[in-house]
């Protein structure tokens, strides 16, 4: 999704964070994640950016600004008990109070340029072959 903007509505009336995705690959032949790319994520409540739903989870915000709605651990594998060595939940380039690295989970990642090329590019959702633009 490119410039997007989410908007967040927390409930009070529970403890529990919810999460903007929850993606479900299940192998590393499986074509599939979400990438956020020049968005804009704020609200009302803490949200988790995303949770795991499986052992090659990809979600990638990248470039996008990141209110305090999002909470510091910033991921969550809420459901999800197996191991997060193949999950790529990353952040590349995002700014804002809730793009601080410091208290996120773990297995979380923080992007270099060259690792988060691959996300940013036309070809990560084979674009050129539907897009009318290429």
């Amino acid at each position: 999704m490119q410039s997007c903007e989410i908007f967040v509505v927390g409930d009070k009336r529970v403890k529990i964070h919810g999460s903007i995705v929850a993606q479900n690959r299940q192998s590393a032949d499986e074509d599939s994640g979400f990438v956020f790319l020049k968005g804009k994520v704020y609200g009302i409540g803490g949200v988790y950016l995303g949770r795991t739903r499986g052992s090659h989870s990809r979600v990638v915000f990248a470039k996008t600004y990141l209110s305090k709605t999002i909470v510091p651990e910033g991921w969550t594998n809420w459901s999800y008990d197996g191991d997060t060595e193949d999950v790529l939940h990353g952040e590349y380039a995002c700014k804002g109070p809730g793009s601080f690295p410091i208290r996120r989970v773990s297995w979380s990642k923080q992007l270099t340029e060259e690792e988060a090329a691959p996300y940013l590019s036309i070809d990560f959702i084979n674009g050129k072959e539907w897009l009318p633009a290429y």
